[in-house]
């Protein structure tokens, strides 16, 4: 595989997520990501952004998230910082979706739900960033299964042709 690097930076506001929304749909084009697994992707990145710009920048326009990507042998890395002073992080290492009560708050939810989506979620600088990884096992499995199906009907139509 080879390595890809790429990196934005957009204002800490509403509008600031489709930018993002633009950079993931960029990034899963090149990498052939078209199934759930875009959705993971998109949905994750999304819960990041919004966490990043309410809770880090506390929805202050004028500071920035910066959103960078890179791949490599062990799948896609996204990172996503704010300008925030972090949080405490090892409150929700341990913690599932299903521990919150129901009623709490939508940015304890955020979190949460980046872990279902993610197969390793990593905090940095205190919290003010997070690092998403999707493995690539993951991603090529269908595309592997897919591929499978397609050789053993050439081959199961090439071995016909040939008794024919």
């Amino acid at each position: 595989m080879v390595e890809n690097k790429k990196k934005i930076k957009v204002r800490s506001s509403r509008e600031g997520i489709h930018e993002l929304e633009a950079f993931i749909e960029d990034i899963c084009y090149e990498y052939n990501i078209i199934n759930t697994y875009y959705s993971n992707i998109q949905l994750a990145l999304n819960e990041a952004f919004v966490n990043a710009r309410v809770h880090g920048n506390e929805n202050d326009p004028d500071k920035k998230i910066d959103i960078s990507f890179f791949s490599d042998q062990k799948g896609l890395h996204f990172l996503v910082k704010d300008e925030g002073d972090g949080f405490d992080f090892q409150n929700y290492v341990d913690k599932d979706i299903s521990d919150l009560p129901e009623g709490d708050e939508q940015g304890e939810r955020g979190i949460l739900v980046i872990k279902m989506l993610v197969d390793e979620l990593n905090f940095y600088d205190k919290g003010s960033t997070i690092e998403l990884i999707f493995y690539i096992s993951s991603i090529n499995y269908s595309l592997t299964l897919e591929r499978k199906k397609h050789l053993e009907n050439y081959f199961k139509n090439v071995v016909l042709y040939k008794t024919s």
